[in-house]
């Protein structure tokens, strides 16, 4: 049977710490063995994201559930049979012309998670490091999840980014802002490596299509 790693919660109390987010506390992505991903790990790391939007906001539940959703969906496919389905790329492959059932999972587990990969680069590359942050929010759904969205899912999304907390209310200020900007450099690159693999082999099995929700 598989082992079952439950994630704890590792977002810190905003009332107890400046930040509500400390990155160094996430066990984040993996890096890739042999040019592949660890389903187990891939899907943990990808819950720690989802506790990471749940600080967002209660706005921010609609996604929250979501990502939760897919990662259950992908996690019950994984379970099936571990050994054939050890790496990311095996999955895709093994389920490729099986059913959609898994592959659409992936595939908009990927899209909210290059959301939120896109979104924390924003906010690192800020050199003047503001503190109004929907600006970053709203480029990283255009530039990833928008074409795939109706009008209403649309205009939903714009509401909800209206919420977003500020830099400091997320990332924190001073020595706490400092470490979680060092950790995100190395943790976005490792991230955003695994979601263009995930992109190509996706795209090889024709599995990423532009129907919109």
């Amino acid at each position: 049977m598989c082992s079952s790693v439950h994630v704890s919660t590792y977002i810190v109390n905003s009332v107890m710490e400046p930040a509500r987010v400390i990155f160094s506390k996430l066990k984040a992505f993996p890096p890739a063995i042999e040019g592949k991903i660890e389903t187990e790990e891939f899907l943990e790391a990808a819950n720690e994201i989802v506790e990471v939007i749940r600080t967002f906001g209660t706005l921010f539940t609609p996604v929250v559930t979501d990502m939760s959703g897919n990662i259950n969906k992908l996690r019950k496919s994984y379970e099936k049979d571990c050994n054939k389905c050890k790496y990311l790329e095996d999955l895709i492959v093994f389920h490729a012309k099986k059913d959609n059932f898994t592959t659409d999972a992936l595939l908009w587990l990927k899209r909210g998670l290059q959301l939120i990969c896109t979104f924390f680069e924003n906010i690192y590359n800020d050199v003047e490091q503001t503190q109004a942050i929907k600006k970053h929010l709203q480029d990283a759904y255009e530039r990833t999840l928008r074409p795939y969205h109706g009008f209403i899912v649309q205009t939903t999304i714009k509401i909800i980014y209206n919420w977003i907390p500020t830099r400091s209310q997320l990332i924190g200020q001073g020595p706490i802002h400092e470490e979680n900007m060092n950790v995100l450099s190395s943790y976005l690159p490792t991230l955003r490596d695994h979601l263009n693999r995930l992109d190509a082999l996706l795209k090889q099995y024709k599995l990423d299509d532009n129907k919109q929700v």
